[in-house]
C-alpha cells in the first residue's frame, strides 16, 4: 500500500527551476491523489510526474468575498501545511500533506488567513 513517504524520496527532475513546497491533498489507499476542490479538466485525480497549470481565472473563496486570482494552493513549510489542514473538518482521515514541485509565478493569497501560496504550476513527484 502507499503511503505518504513514497512522495518523499528524492527525486530527478528534468525541471531545472522549481521550488519544492508542500500540498494538501486527499490521498486513498491506492496512492490515488485528489485535489481537495476544484481539479484538472474536469477530474479531481492529479496526473504525476507532469506539470499541471493553473487554470488561471478571477474566483472567489468560500470564506470571503474578496476576488483573486486562482492558482494552485500550496504551503512553503510543512508545520504551516499541517496548521492549516487541522482546520478541515470534512474528510480528515483522508487529507495528507504531499511535497509538490513548483515553478512559475508564485503569489500570496493576500486574504487567506493562512499563508497560503497561488502557484502557476506544479508537479506531484511519480513514486
Amino acid at each position: 500500500m502507499p503511503t505518504v513517504s513514497n512522495f518523499l524520496e528524492p527525486h530527478e527532475t528534468d525541471a531545472p527551476d522549481y521550488l519544492l513546497m508542500h500540498k494538501i491533498v486527499e490521498l486513498d489507499e491506492y496512492g490515488i491523489i485528489r485535489s481537495l476542490f476544484h481539479g484538472l479538466n474536469g477530474s479531481r485525480i492529479m496526473p504525476l510526474g507532469v506539470w499541471l497549470k493553473a487554470d488561471k481565472k478571477l474566483v472567489k473563496d468560500g470564506t470571503s468575498k474578496t476576488s483573486y486570482m486562482s492558482g494552485w494552493h500550496v504551503l512553503e513549510r510543512f508545520a504551516d501545511a499541517s496548521a492549516y489542514r487541522d482546520k478541515f473538518t470534512k474528510r480528515p482521515d483522508l487529507l495528507h500533506i504531499v511535497p509538490v514541485l513548483v515553478r512559475g509565478e508564485v503569489r500570496e493569497k493576500a486574504h487567506s488567513p493562512s499563508p497560503v501560496l497561488l502557484a502557476d504550476e506544479i508537479m506531484f513527484r511519480d513514486r
